[in-house]
């Protein structure tokens, strides 16, 4: 089965419910499927044809949803852009996936068969007359390439085909219920997978999609208000921004559940979170796009779990690995390594020998070594603990940059924890945070969290963390921050007050 076919079983099913509510306003499934037809005609008049790529460069909006479900319909491969990326980084995608059409900016999509700007291919799509054609596409075609930097280099295709989009999709709900009458409000690029399934998510139960863009975020309260929103799927800054708004405006909402992935909000901000919305659940996610989830935690365990990332998704399953690949046994750390349903077909372009986290298993399927380390207990509780590249040795003992971000998060009062890679083992490891709390308070609360090697040397106070463009903690820039106050000091107290140890620069 097509992907496609979610969105034709709405459209059938459905045709008068709200599928959407963007920037122009809302859409019926009857609706989205009318523009989805004038896009299906407006591909094929550029010449698109089936397992061709398509690169989409556009903000998240209807024209987006209408080009994803037309190019699915076509049998081709679509391409989600970030909008910020640079022209080099389109240019590249767009040479890397030898697309036959790229609606980008010119001077990034050159390398395509056709290149055509985001707002004349709006317009031009609303223009074209409808066409109801709709390709044969075998299970194993792919649908999606999803561009990931993953831990090193230059961005890779993620291989994402019919089936494995379908199980992730399917598996995802399974765990997470999202029901017909939901209103799902994301605020997530649909450049980033994470807010790319909510459309598919929507679209398999039904339910209704609310996009909204960081330019509104003072209005969000009342969008979840007007909107009548059930779901909101979180980043750790998304977290923040409505803890202090309904914190203020203490509206009435209709919010049952709050989902995350990747780098997550602190156990004392979802607390708050959770208070200042009553009736509502945290379902903390992990994933990566290379098999899009691994685990949901229920919400029954978050305040028992907090830590937890919860157990595998249907159709996936999940072993600890150790150097030498062989499995660990419960309890100890070692690689995350997963294989089942979900696991995607490998990176676009690259030979299966070439590729390290993509392995050929004994029945010929594909297990993904995803070069995260955690561990499972025994209650097959999975805990993430950190990355391949996340890991340092410290006073002998290797451990996680995470690690003590986690133990941060965990101080009430502290809303966001990062800590840069220190140049070497002799280095000063250094703690950002965005707190209410002075450093001594904080230093205080983690003697009784971390053991004295994993205890950082300076604690740095940002009036605010910066951000990805996908709005996780920018790791990299943190560590540009406290350079900058390393270099200033004594003489400034950018972006805090400074001293000089043995080692270096350390907060006080």
């Amino acid at each position: 089965m097509p992907v496609s076919e979610l969105f034709a079983r709405a459209r059938a099913e459905r045709p008068g419910h709200l599928a959407l509510v963007d920037a122009t306003g809302p859409l019926t499934y009857a609706e989205l499927g009318a523009e989805t037809d004038r896009a299906v005609g407006w591909l094929r008049g550029q010449g698109v044809e089936a397992g061709e790529r398509v690169v989409y460069a556009g903000g998240g909006d209807r024209t987006f949803l209408a080009l994803l479900w037309a190019t699915f319909r076509i049998g081709a491969v679509f391409v989600p852009v970030h909008p910020d990326l640079t022209d080099h980084q389109i240019d590249h995608i767009v040479r890397d996936c030898a697309a036959a059409l790229a609606v980008c900016p010119p001077t990034a999509g050159g390398a395509a068969r056709r290149t055509v700007e985001v707002e004349r291919a709006a317009r031009e799509i609303g223009a074209t007359a409808a066409d109801h054609f709709a390709a044969e596409a075998a299970d194993d075609a792919v649908a999606l390439l999803i561009y990931t930097s993953g831990t090193t280099g230059r961005p890779k295709g993620v291989v994402c085909p019919h089936r494995q989009i379908l199980a992730a999709v399917r598996a995802v709900n399974a765990e997470l219920g999202y029901r017909a009458d939901d209103v799902v409000l994301c605020r997530l690029p649909l450049s980033f997978d994470y807010g790319l399934y909510q459309a598919l998510l929507c679209t398999l139960t039904g339910s209704t999609l609310v996009l909204t863009s960081r330019g509104g975020d003072v209005g969000l309260i009342r969008a979840i208000e007007r909107h009548g929103v059930t779901v909101i799927p979180l980043v750790p800054s998304l977290a923040q921004i409505l803890v202090l708004l309904q914190r203020k405006l203490r509206r009435e909402t209709r919010v049952r559940l709050f989902t995350n992935t990747g780098a997550r909000p602190s156990f004392a901000m979802m607390r708050e979170l959770l208070d200042i919305f009553p009736g509502s659940a945290f379902a903390s996610m992990y994933g990566m796009t290379e098999c899009k989830r691994i685990s949901v935690l229920d919400p029954a365990l978050y305040e028992r779990h907090p830590d937890s990332v919860g157990r595998p998704i249907p159709g996936l399953r999940v072993r600890i690995a150790g150097p030498d690949g062989r499995t660990l046994p419960t309890g100890e750390t070692g690689e995350i390594v997963v294989w089942g349903e979900t696991v995607m077909a490998g990176y676009w372009g690259v030979p299966l020998e070439r590729q390290s986290r993509y392995v050929r298993r004994a029945d010929g399927s594909l297990e993904l070594r995803t070069g995260d380390q955690g561990r499972l207990d025994a209650d097959g509780l999975l805990y993430f603990v950190g990355r391949d590249d996340d890991m340092v040795k410290r006073r002998g003992l290797r451990m996680a940059l995470s690690e003590i971000e986690l133990a941060a998060e965990r101080v009430p009062g502290v809303y966001a924890a990062v800590v840069p890679r220190p140049a070497d083992e002799d280095a000063p490891l250094l703690l950002a945070v965005q707190t209410e709390l002075a450093p001594h308070e904080v230093r205080a609360a983690l003697v009784g969290l971390l053991d004295p090697a994993r205890r950082p040397d300076g604690i740095v106070p940002l009036d605010s963390m910066p951000l990805t463009a996908n709005g996780k903690p920018d790791r990299a820039a943190v560590a540009l921050l406290l350079q900058a106050g390393a270099d200033a000091a004594p003489t400034t107290s950018a972006p805090a007050a400074l001293t000089r140890s043995s080692h270096g620069p350390v907060a006080v």
